[in-house]
């Protein structure tokens, strides 16, 4: 049998391609964060090494692993809320 383990996503949902990555806050790449002030802290489509995940590299994800890999089942395990601290509720996170 093959699986797939998929732990500590951190998905971002409020991601936002061209944000600043260095906001000065506890999750930057968000619609709060501002516009970057320059390429290098523009938050990428893909994604940010300094950011959660986005939606956009999550489906990509989830579609290799479903069409490359092809698990018998899958294990989500670990949290996968983000990482914004200052605004974390406890409906948000449901």
């Amino acid at each position: 049998m093959k699986f797939a383990f998929i732990s500590d996503l951190h998905i971002d949902y409020d991601y936002v391609e061209g944000a600043d990555n260095d906001c000065g806050k506890p999750l930057c790449c968000r619609s709060d964060s501002g516009i970057a002030p320059s390429k290098e802290r523009s938050a990428g489509k893909w994604g940010d090494y300094s950011c959660d995940l986005n939606v956009n590299t999550l489906n990509s994800l989830l579609s290799h692993i479903k069409d490359e890999i092809k698990p018998d089942f899958v294990l989500w395990a670990g949290d996968s809320i983000p990482h914004n601290l200052d605004s974390l509720t406890f409906d948000s996170n449901v």
